[in-house]
């Protein structure tokens, strides 16, 4: 439905040292208002197509927010089978990127037998829980979890993870168990990072998003007619990070490291290895909080929802305006709209930074872990 987008990071260098940082992004940010006078089912099922990446967590952020449109409450063991699968998702996209960019970056093949099993193994959620299909029905579809296939999917994700890492996910993100690991795998991304002196590379003032979002956040969009807020969020000329870091800054390994490193790239990528242990572990405690229920139905549709999901890249927020079931006003605001931001961690990370031939590689890998949505170049001036 919409083209291909792309961000161009463009690096001006004077006396040897990045003198300005400039983000050029053909991102439509707006495209969500081709959802308008759409039926709120049509949009449901357009929003997982449309978005090729966190395509699970988009949809599940929009049923969120048109059930609070609606003023009603998705039950507990609907809420859980939903945080099941948006965190299945994030789990596969950060295996993927670690089987697959993290070698890429580092020089060496990669790994992405194991990224498909993992990928393959958490795809049997969906159907474990929602064997009707109707996971996408407004209100709550008809739950029916099979807790035997959730076991065995989480157990095969492990696995996958195991010898993606060469290591058990749960210890290795104790902060002893992770420098061990590091020692043993010089090929590994992290511990090429941590040889080559760029443990610390891009740490700069760090603006960690709050758990709940910006406190402004419904305000700012329910006030945003033109779309400028969603290209360029803000909190009182604040602009956030999301993402891992930003989620787990305060978790024992990641809190070591930035003592040790400041907030620069090393925690970033040990922040995903903190994800894939977290969210493993949440959904193996949410498995208890399941059981079947009938699929529920949704009244008249009239209102304003808000909803958050803490998705793979960072907060994703959508906002919806619901006239008579139909769609008034839908807007979506997406990670990469705050760390790619004019005045965000990107920026800040690299301005400043001393120029040289290795330039682009730092970048690149500053951009990596930031982890943009779409397709990013490099260019210098």
């Amino acid at each position: 439905m919409f083209p291909e987008t792309s961000l161009n990071v463009s690096l001006r260098v004077r006396a040897d040292t990045v003198e300005a940082v400039q983000i050029r992004s053909t991102r439509m940010v707006r495209a969500a208002r081709l959802f308008a006078n759409r039926a709120a089912s049509e949009v449901l099922h357009l929003l997982p197509a449309v978005f090729s990446l966190c395509g699970t967590a988009q949809a599940l952020t929009g049923i969120a927010a048109l059930e609070k449109a609606a003023a009603l409450a998705a039950s507990p063991g609907q809420k859980a089978a939903r945080a099941l699968l948006v965190l299945g998702e994030t789990v596969a996209e950060h295996g993927l990127t670690i089987a697959r960019d993290w070698p890429a970056l580092a020089g060496t093949p990669p790994q992405l037998d194991h990224a498909k099993r993992l990928r393959h193994a958490l795809a049997g959620l969906r159907n474990a829980l929602y064997p009707h299909g109707d996971w996408l029905h407004l209100g709550g579809g008809r739950l029916s979890p099979d807790r035997r296939k959730i076991t065995d999917c989480l157990a095969q994700a492990r696995k996958a993870l195991i010898d993606l890492l060469g290591h058990d996910i749960d210890e290795l993100v104790l902060p002893i168990a992770f420098q061990a690991w590091l020692d043993g795998n010089p090929s590994q991304l992290p511990a090429s990072i941590l040889a080559q002196g760029w443990a610390g590379l891009g740490a700069a003032q760090f603006l960690p998003m709050p758990e709940l979002g910006p406190p402004d956040l419904a305000v700012r969009l329910s006030t945003d007619r033109e779309g400028h807020y969603l290209a360029r969020p803000d909190c009182a000329g604040r602009v956030f990070e999301t993402g891992p870091l930003a989620h787990w800054y305060w978790h024992p390994l990641i809190a070591d490291l930035i003592e040790r490193f400041g907030p620069g790239l090393l925690p970033r990528l040990a922040a995903r290895l903190v994800v894939l242990a977290e969210s493993l572990r949440e959904m193996d405690q949410l498995v208890h909080d399941l059981h079947d229920e009938p699929a529920n139905d949704l009244p008249g549709l009239d209102g304003e929802g808000l909803a958050l999901t803490e998705a793979a890249r960072g907060l994703l927020a959508h906002r919806v305006v619901l006239k008579n079931g139909k769609i008034s006003q839908y807007q979506i605001l997406a990670p990469t709209e705050w760390n790619f931001h004019p005045e965000g961690p990107l920026v800040r990370a690299l301005t400043g930074a001393p120029a040289g031939a290795d330039l682009e590689q730092r970048a690149r890998l500053l951009i990596h872990a930031l982890d943009p949505c779409v397709a990013c170049t490099i260019s210098q001036e």
